[in-house]
Protein backbone atom coordinates (compact mmCIF):
# COMPACT_ATOMS: atom_id res chain seq x y z
CA UNK A 1 0.00 0.00 0.00
CA UNK A 2 2.75 2.13 0.64
CA UNK A 3 4.75 1.77 -2.27
CA UNK A 4 1.81 2.15 -4.87
CA UNK A 5 0.47 5.42 -2.30
CA UNK A 6 -2.95 4.14 -1.94
CA UNK A 7 -5.05 4.68 1.54
CA UNK A 8 -7.17 0.87 0.77
CA UNK A 9 -6.85 -2.16 -1.27
CA UNK A 10 -10.06 -4.09 -1.91
CA UNK A 11 -9.40 -7.92 -1.58
CA UNK A 12 -11.75 -9.76 -4.20
CA UNK A 13 -13.24 -13.21 -5.54
CA UNK A 14 -13.09 -14.05 -8.98
CA UNK A 15 -15.46 -16.10 -10.51
CA UNK A 16 -14.71 -18.19 -13.69
CA UNK A 17 -18.14 -19.12 -15.16
CA UNK A 18 -19.47 -17.69 -18.79
CA UNK A 19 -17.71 -14.24 -17.61
CA UNK A 20 -14.89 -13.91 -15.32
CA UNK A 21 -16.58 -11.45 -12.57
CA UNK A 22 -14.03 -10.07 -9.76
CA UNK A 23 -16.46 -9.73 -6.73
CA UNK A 24 -15.65 -7.59 -3.62
CA UNK A 25 -15.11 -9.35 -0.68
CA UNK A 26 -13.15 -7.51 1.60
CA UNK A 27 -11.62 -3.93 2.22
CA UNK A 28 -8.34 -3.27 4.17
CA UNK A 29 -6.82 0.31 4.86
CA UNK A 30 -4.16 2.25 6.83
CA UNK A 31 -6.86 2.67 9.51
CA UNK A 32 -7.51 -0.79 9.85
CA UNK A 33 -3.40 -1.39 9.70
CA UNK A 34 -3.15 1.00 12.42
CA UNK A 35 -5.59 -0.27 14.79
CA UNK A 36 -4.07 -3.71 14.40
CA UNK A 37 -0.49 -2.60 15.37
CA UNK A 38 -2.21 -0.35 18.54
CA UNK A 39 -3.66 -3.84 19.62
CA UNK A 40 0.00 -5.31 18.75
CA UNK A 41 -1.12 -7.77 16.09
CA UNK A 42 1.72 -9.41 14.59
CA UNK A 43 0.74 -7.88 10.86
CA UNK A 44 3.68 -10.13 9.03
CA UNK A 45 1.85 -13.50 10.68
CA UNK A 46 -1.88 -13.43 9.56
CA UNK A 47 -3.99 -10.35 8.12
CA UNK A 48 -6.78 -12.15 9.07
CA UNK A 49 -7.20 -10.33 11.84
CA UNK A 50 -7.01 -6.75 10.14
CA UNK A 51 -9.00 -6.74 7.18
CA UNK A 52 -12.57 -5.26 8.17
CA UNK A 53 -15.18 -7.91 8.56
CA UNK A 54 -18.43 -5.71 8.17
CA UNK A 55 -20.58 -5.36 4.98
CA UNK A 56 -19.15 -3.06 2.16
CA UNK A 57 -19.99 0.25 1.58
CA UNK A 58 -20.78 0.46 -2.31
CA UNK A 59 -21.98 2.52 -4.68
CA UNK A 60 -23.85 2.61 -8.47
CA UNK A 61 -21.03 3.48 -11.14
CA UNK A 62 -23.98 5.98 -12.07
CA UNK A 63 -24.31 7.95 -8.68
CA UNK A 64 -23.58 11.30 -9.14
CA UNK A 65 -20.72 13.31 -6.72
CA UNK A 66 -23.47 14.15 -4.17
CA UNK A 67 -24.71 10.92 -4.00
CA UNK A 68 -21.33 9.20 -2.72
CA UNK A 69 -20.65 11.73 -0.66
CA UNK A 70 -23.63 10.92 1.47
CA UNK A 71 -22.96 7.41 1.44
CA UNK A 72 -19.74 8.36 2.97
CA UNK A 73 -20.74 11.08 5.32
CA UNK A 74 -23.60 8.30 6.62
CA UNK A 75 -21.73 5.39 6.77
CA UNK A 76 -18.50 7.70 8.34
CA UNK A 77 -16.27 5.40 5.62
CA UNK A 78 -13.63 7.12 3.80
CA UNK A 79 -13.78 4.56 1.01
CA UNK A 80 -16.75 3.50 -0.94
CA UNK A 81 -16.62 0.85 -3.48
CA UNK A 82 -17.97 1.26 -7.27
CA UNK A 83 -19.89 -2.05 -8.10
CA UNK A 84 -22.03 -3.00 -11.38
CA UNK A 85 -23.91 -6.08 -11.03
CA UNK A 86 -21.53 -7.19 -8.12
CA UNK A 87 -18.96 -6.38 -10.67
CA UNK A 88 -15.73 -4.38 -9.15
CA UNK A 89 -15.38 -1.25 -10.91
CA UNK A 90 -12.88 0.72 -8.55
CA UNK A 91 -13.14 2.53 -5.16
CA UNK A 92 -13.78 6.06 -4.59
CA UNK A 93 -11.77 7.68 -1.64
CA UNK A 94 -13.22 11.02 0.15
CA UNK A 95 -10.07 12.70 -1.25
CA UNK A 96 -11.51 11.72 -4.78
CA UNK A 97 -14.17 14.10 -3.85
CA UNK A 98 -12.37 16.36 -2.42
CA UNK A 99 -10.14 16.32 -5.89
CA UNK A 100 -13.39 17.17 -8.08
CA UNK A 101 -15.10 19.91 -6.17
CA UNK A 102 -11.68 21.39 -6.04
CA UNK A 103 -12.02 21.15 -9.86
CA UNK A 104 -15.27 22.31 -9.80
CA UNK A 105 -13.93 25.96 -7.25
CA UNK A 106 -11.20 26.22 -10.22
CA UNK A 107 -13.71 25.91 -13.22
CA UNK A 108 -16.39 28.63 -11.66
CA UNK A 109 -18.43 30.39 -12.95
CA UNK A 110 -18.30 27.55 -15.77
CA UNK A 111 -19.60 24.31 -15.63
CA UNK A 112 -17.98 20.98 -16.08
CA UNK A 113 -19.27 18.20 -18.31
CA UNK A 114 -19.52 14.63 -16.95
CA UNK A 115 -16.27 13.78 -18.22
CA UNK A 116 -14.68 16.39 -16.16
CA UNK A 117 -13.79 18.95 -18.97
CA UNK A 118 -15.14 22.66 -19.08
CA UNK A 119 -17.02 22.75 -21.74
CA UNK A 120 -17.54 25.27 -24.49
CA UNK A 121 -19.06 28.88 -23.92
CA UNK A 122 -22.29 28.27 -23.77
CA UNK A 123 -24.85 30.36 -26.57
CA UNK A 124 -27.54 32.48 -25.80
CA UNK A 125 -29.78 30.08 -27.26
CA UNK A 126 -28.28 26.79 -25.41
CA UNK A 127 -30.25 25.92 -21.85
CA UNK A 128 -27.16 26.44 -19.12
CA UNK A 129 -27.61 24.09 -16.08
CA UNK A 130 -27.67 25.90 -11.89
CA UNK A 131 -24.69 25.91 -10.42
CA UNK A 132 -26.17 23.54 -8.08
CA UNK A 133 -25.82 20.71 -10.75
CA UNK A 134 -22.70 18.31 -10.32
CA UNK A 135 -22.83 15.81 -13.63
CA UNK A 136 -19.54 13.66 -12.43
CA UNK A 137 -20.98 10.36 -11.69
CA UNK A 138 -18.63 7.63 -9.24
CA UNK A 139 -17.32 6.20 -12.81
CA UNK A 140 -15.91 9.13 -14.00
CA UNK A 141 -14.04 10.68 -9.89
CA UNK A 142 -11.82 6.73 -10.08
CA UNK A 143 -8.83 7.54 -9.83
CA UNK A 144 -7.09 5.26 -12.02
CA UNK A 145 -4.17 6.48 -11.73
CA UNK A 146 -3.76 3.75 -8.64
CA UNK A 147 -5.38 0.77 -10.35
CA UNK A 148 -3.17 -2.24 -10.11
CA UNK A 149 -4.63 -5.95 -9.26
CA UNK A 150 -3.81 -8.02 -5.55
CA UNK A 151 -0.96 -9.94 -8.04
CA UNK A 152 0.79 -6.87 -8.27
CA UNK A 153 0.97 -6.77 -4.24
CA UNK A 154 3.03 -8.83 -2.38
CA UNK A 155 0.52 -10.93 0.02
CA UNK A 156 2.88 -13.94 0.71
CA UNK A 157 4.21 -11.51 3.84
CA UNK A 158 0.62 -11.18 5.29
CA UNK A 159 -0.02 -14.96 5.66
Amino acid sequence: MVSKQVGAVVIVSTHKDDTEKSIPERIITKTDILQAYRRRVDIDESCEHIIRKNSLVTCNPDDDRDTVASILEREKMHHVIVVHEEHFVGIVSSWDIAAECAKDNRAWPYLRSEDGSLPQFPRFEEEVLPPAYNPQKAVSILNHEHDFFMDDLDLESFQ
